[in-house]
């Protein structure tokens, strides 16, 4: 009878652990707690998510967490792993602590010519040479050179600067487009910073979009230009 009892008993307490390990929850924690996790594309949450163990040793599930700003981590997770918990600490995307927004690039900006960088003769023509000077000063300090410069037709264009970032699978590139809009009544430049990013596999194809940030180190040139020839105006 005791035997009888004994291994009832010994049949009840094994079956709390085969249903644990059945059913076993594995818990994620993330640092920022903002970060989006993903398990096989599901998402189950942020900061903190679970997860039901992969019913097999060989089976695997695949761990994704995603935050704007942050690299993303990628993981796998197999049913014969003994941990209960998974913790991800995600690294700032050095192509954010390298650029800075901006709501002035990808599109024309109006700087009107200060009046010392500007002449208008008696037949009302209008001379910006020394405006168009300061210019290319302005812009050879950050460019290594002027791609297109027409001082009759108006025009001026940088050839693409690009930047790459440590810790980083982005690229930028960046150039700045000049229109000489004057007229006797007004004495303007339309400017333009283009501001465009890829990754580095879409870069080698030229897969670029624009984006509304600048690396750090163009920040004074986007002030130059508003201040230094003129004033920037929203007409």
């Amino acid at each position: 009878m005791n035997k009888v009892l004994t291994l009832f008993l010994m049949m009840l307490l094994s079956l709390p652990a085969y249903s644990a390990k059945k059913d076993k929850i594995i818990k994620v924690t993330v640092e920022p707690k903002e970060a989006a996790i993903y398990v096989n594309n599901t998402f189950i949450g942020y900061g903190y998510g679970e997860f039901t163990r992969p019913p097999k040793k060989d089976h695997v599930a695949i761990i994704r967490v995603e935050c704007d700003e942050y690299t993303t981590a990628n993981s796998k997770f197999y049913g014969g792993d003994e941990r209960n918990s998974l913790s991800f600490s995600l690294m700032q995307d050095g192509f954010y602590r390298g650029s800075a927004a901006s709501g002035l690039v990808n599109k024309f900006i109006t700087i009107v010519l200060d009046s010392q960088y500007y002449t208008i003769d008696e037949n009302e023509n209008v001379d910006v040479s020394a405006a168009w000077k300061l210019l290319h000063q302005i812009l050879l300090s950050y460019y290594p050179e002027i791609e297109t410069t027409d001082f009759n037709g108006g025009y001026l264009q940088t050839p693409w600067e690009y930047k790459k970032f440590s810790m980083s699978e982005k690229m930028i590139r960046t150039r700045v487009t000049v229109r000489d809009i004057s007229n006797p009544d007004r004495i303007a430049f339309q400017i333009k910073i283009s501001s465009e990013v890829a990754s580095a596999m879409a870069a080698r194809t030229g897969e670029y979009t624009e984006i509304d940030r600048l690396p750090k180190e163009m920040e004074p040139m986007v002030e130059e230009l508003q201040t230094r020839i003129g004033k920037a105006t929203s007409m």
